[in-house]
C-alpha cells in the first residue's frame, strides 16, 4: 500500500508588478512580469520530494501552458503519472497583477473544471488521501467508493467559494483530519451552520494553521497549539501552507505522532519561505536537527 495521494492544483502563477491598480475604463503599463510553477499540490510537491516522501500527485492541466510545468517536475524528480494532461488546453493559470501594496487574482481554472478525478483514482491503495483544491462533485465521488484510506479535508481559500453547506457536511463526515487556517475553519462552521464543538467530536484530528503563530491541533477534543518558529529570512510567504503540510506528511510516513509530525511542519513551512518554494533543497534529516534542537 502507498502512503499518500494529494489532489491539488498546479498552476502558474503570473505576477504582474504594476505602478497602481487600475480602476474600470482605465489601463495601465506592466513593469514586470513574472512566471512561477505553483499551486497548492505544486508547492506541495516541491517540498515533499526534496523531504524523500513517498507520494502520489492527482491533477489536471493544459498541455499547452504547462509543458515547461511538467518538465520541471519530471526533472526534480516527481512522479506525474497521476497528473491529467489535457490535449490543446490551457491552464490553470493565476494572474496576479499588483502594485507593492494590495493584489487582485484572476484564477482561470482551465482543465479543472471539467476533470474527472474520480475515474482514475488508486482506490484501497493509500493510507493517507487529501483532499485539497479542486472539483467537489468529483471528490465526493471519490469518497463514496474508498473505504481503506484516512481522509483529509484540506479545501484551502475553496472553502470559500465552491462549497456549499450540503458538500461541506459531506467532506466533514468523511474526513478523518482537517486541515484549514482560522478563516477558513470559521468559514466552515458558517457552512455548516455549528459550532466548533460539534465538528471536534465528528472529525478526531483538526490542524488549524496560524500562520508565523505555529498551528493549533486538536486531538479528540483538546486543543493545543503548537508554536512556529521565526525564519532568518523571507524571501516569499506563498505556499508557507502548503510546505507545512510537506513536513506534516512526511514525518507521519517516518511514524512520528500527529503532535510530532505538526511541529515538523512549523519548522518545515518556516524553512521554506526562506527562498522560493520551488528552490527548497532541505532534507528530512535536516529538519529532524532543528525539531530535535527545538525539543531538547
Amino acid at each position: 500500500m502507498k502512503f499518500l495521494a494529494f489532489f491539488g492544483h498546479l498552476n502558474i502563477d503570473v505576477t504582474l508588478s504594476v505602478p497602481s491598480l487600475p480602476s474600470p475604463g482605465q489601463a495601465t503599463g506592466v513593469k514586470a512580469l513574472r512566471e512561477k510553477f505553483a499551486g497548492t499540490a505544486g508547492n506541495f510537491a516541491y517540498v515533499a520530494n526534496a523531504l524523500g516522501l513517498k507520494f502520489d500527485l492527482y491533477s489536471a492541466v493544459g498541455e499547452i501552458s504547462h509543458e515547461k510545468y511538467l518538465a520541471n517536475l519530471k526533472k526534480v524528480g516527481i512522479n506525474t503519472e497521476h497528473v491529467d494532461i489535457m490535449k490543446e488546453e490551457n491552464g490553470p493559470i493565476c494572474y496576479l497583477p499588483s502594485d507593492g501594496r494590495e493584489q487582485i487574482a484572476y484564477m482561470f481554472q482551465g482543465p479543472m473544471n471539467n476533470w474527472e478525478a474520480s475515474k482514475h483514482f488508486e482506490y484501497g491503495n493509500y493510507t493517507f488521501l487529501n483532499i485539497g483544491t479542486g472539483p467537489v462533485k468529483e471528490y465526493m465521488k471519490i469518497l463514496d467508493r474508498e473505504k481503506k484510506a484516512k481522509v483529509v479535508f484540506d479545501p484551502g481559500q475553496e472553502i470559500w467559494y465552491t462549497y456549499n453547506k450540503e458538500s461541506a457536511e459531506y467532506m466533514v463526515n468523511h474526513s478523518n483530519m482537517i486541515i484549514m487556517n482560522r478563516k477558513e475553519f470559521y468559514h466552515l462552521l458558517e457552512l455548516l451552520n455549528t459550532d466548533s464543538a460539534a465538528v471536534y467530536k465528528t472529525v478526531n484530528n483538526i490542524i488549524i494553521t496560524e500562520g508565523e503563530k505555529g498551528a493549533t491541533l486538536i486531538e479528540n477534543g483538546e486543543s493545543t497549539l503548537m508554536p512556529g518558529i521565526k525564519p532568518d529570512r523571507i524571501a516569499d510567504t506563498i505556499g508557507a501552507g502548503d510546505s507545512f503540510r510537506a513536513g506534516l506528511f512526511t514525518a507521519l510516513s517516518n511514524g512520528y505522532t500527529l503532535k510530532d509530525s505538526v511541529s515538523i511542519g512549523n519548522i518545515t513551512a518556516s524553512k521554506a519561505i526562506e527562498n522560493n518554494i520551488n528552490e527548497f533543497n532541505l532534507n528530512f534529516q535536516d529538519i529532524l536537527k532543528l525539531f530535535k534542537t527545538i525539543k531538547s
